[in-house]
């Protein structure tokens, strides 16, 4: 896996010897012109780093280090900015640097930071964010959009372009992002969240998966954890195929199944049903987690006719059938008896009415 090699990378590129001829200082403030399409790219160690889009030509730069020296270097087609370390053995090298850049619209940005947060916003360029205990807030792009952390939370919002966010132990939130999306993390959650996406895979070791948007005509959803819970929200108007699978958890739903596991949990746990035109398609596996397969409909749905898919026993439907009635759970009246009164038929006609399970889900486990 690709997050397995991030921690090594982001040391390795942040402890490269510069090669740059620029000027060192602790504080710049300075402004730069940029070719369109031009590239930024900025890295420190410990701090911040924040980047807006504008409508200039030019790239604006106001920085700042607490140790060691800014190390500057600019042409009309990149601009590098970072913290040289070097010689620095007697003080702190972890000293915080902060970084407020502004970008003409459309610009590439690299940024990196070990334990610094980067936040960069409306640059609508590509994007290549990487850190290792700090957050990544990302909103405004129009372009290919890569996210790495080890720890630290990533947040992609507002996203016309691709998206691809690993992390090791934070989370992945992505809201309103309209081009593919991948998200990968090994104990963080992943939740997507108003989604217009039509390519979209997920996976996570032991967080939850939890995705709200529409499932797009064509469309492929592939979604995976091994014992986090995957819940799904979509609307009951949507046309896709879904191929639930389990080892050991269980599946809900929503919607109306039409096949099922057979007794024992044979056919490996895997639940398949189709939703109108059928023409998207939908896959959820998880190992012992819980599968959840929810509908925006009309609130007056009530949640409780979800389906539940149980492996120790074949589906059954409990609204059009009458359960069998138990001696044991029904006053009985003997025909050479007449201590029958009215207060026993109507505890008779309770009892009955309990037993019948009108509006009861159907029940299953996988």
């Amino acid at each position: 896996m690709k997050i397995a090699r991030l921690l090594a990378t982001v040391i390795f590129g942040l402890a490269l010897p510069l090669s740059l001829m620029g000027q060192e200082r602790a504080r710049l403030d300075t402004t730069v012109r940029l070719n369109l399409r031009g590239t930024v790219d900025l890295s420190l160690v410990a701090g911040k780093i924040t980047v807006r889009g504008w409508d200039l030509p030019d790239v604006g730069i106001l920085a700042s280090t607490e140790n060691g020296a800014l190390r500057f270097d600019a042409s009309p087609n990149r601009v590098i900015l970072r913290v040289e370390q070097e010689g620095q053995r007697g003080t702190n090298p972890r000293g915080n640097a902060n970084y407020d850049v502004s970008v003409p619209r459309g610009t590439r940005l690299r940024l990196q930071a070990a334990s610094g947060n980067i936040t960069a916003s409306g640059s609508q360029g590509e994007i290549s964010a990487t850190t290792v205990s700090g957050a990544i807030v990302v909103s405004g792009g129009r372009s290919q959009v890569a996210l790495e952390s080890v720890s630290g939370p990533i947040r992609a919002s507002q996203l016309a372009g691709d998206l691809r966010a690993q992390n090791v132990s934070g989370s992945v939130r992505a809201e309103n992002v309209s081009g593919r999306l991948e998200a990968w993390t090994v104990s963080g959650a992943v939740r997507l969240i108003g989604l217009r996406a039509n390519d979209i895979r997920a996976e996570t070791a032991s967080g939850d998966i939890v995705y709200a948007g529409r499932v797009a005509t064509g469309g492929t959803y592939d979604f995976e954890s091994h014992s986090g819970t995957i819940r799904l929200t979509i609307p009951r108007s949507s046309g896709a195929q879904f191929g639930l699978e389990t080892v050991s958890g269980t599946v809900q739903t929503d919607f109306p199944v039409e096949t099922a596991p057979a007794a024992g949990g044979r056919k490996g746990g895997r639940v398949e049903f189709t939703i109108g035109d059928g023409r998207a398609k939908v896959t959820v596996r998880t190992f012992n987690g819980r599968i959840l397969i929810r509908s925006d409909a009309d609130p007056s749905v009530r949640r409780d006719s979800a389906s539940i898919i149980r492996r120790d026993s074949a589906p059954t439907t409990r609204k059009d059938s009458v359960s069998t009635i138990r001696k044991d759970s029904v006053s009985t009246t003997r025909r050479d008896s007449n201590s029958t009164t009215a207060n026993g038929d109507a505890v008779q006609a309770r009892n009955v009415r309990n037993e019948v399970g009108l509006g009861a889900p159907t029940d299953y486990i996988a």
